[in-house]
């Protein structure tokens, strides 16, 4: 539960800082940060045993994990969270090129939230490491990003993404 908790910090700080690197207006970033802090709540809903199970989950298995967005959205959706933030949470696992889910949105017909989320999701994701996967570099996964860039994910928030990290670590 504290990796989950930690993980969804992370992303939600990702997200916020994508939102005010682009310029998005302070609702809007809010939002964000808001979806992003809760884009993986409905695991809560998914057995322990698939969520930490160190080997390759089962075709059932998977679509059994894969509910989770459906939970989050309907949880958040039902205790009164804005429309923005419960559509974000819903399609945070739909890709670009429409192989994603529930949905299979593709485009700019995903929500904008949720295409940074999937950006910041998968940069936390690769950088922290999972039961089943170790951390790679920061720089590693930023390559990774490039590699799914219109395909996984949205290239433009990718551009940004990268953009925005090459500046960061300038600093750091």
């Amino acid at each position: 539960m504290e990796d989950l908790i930690k993980h969804q910090y992370s992303v939600g700080v990702l997200c916020k800082n994508i939102g005010i690197y682009i310029g998005l207006p302070l609702k809007e970033i809010k939002l964000l940060e808001t979806a992003a802090f809760f884009h993986d709540i409905g695991k809560l809903f998914v057995p322990k045993s698939l969520l930490n199970k160190k080997e390759p989950l089962s075709i059932e298995e998977f679509e059994v994990v894969k509910m989770h967005s459906l939970y989050g959205a309907e949880l958040l959706r039902k205790i009164g969270f804005d429309s923005i933030v419960v559509s974000a949470v819903r399609h945070h696992h739909e890709r670009y090129d429409g192989r994603g889910y529930p949905d299979g949105l593709h485009g700019e017909k995903i929500p904008l939230c949720s295409r940074i989320i999937a950006v910041a999701d998968a940069f936390d994701v690769m950088t922290a490491g999972r039961i089943y996967k170790k951390p790679i570099s920061n720089d590693k996964a930023v390559e990774e990003l490039i590699r799914c860039s219109g395909t996984q994910f949205d290239p433009e928030v990718v551009k940004i993404f990268v953009k925005m990290f090459k500046e960061e670590e300038a600093y750091v």
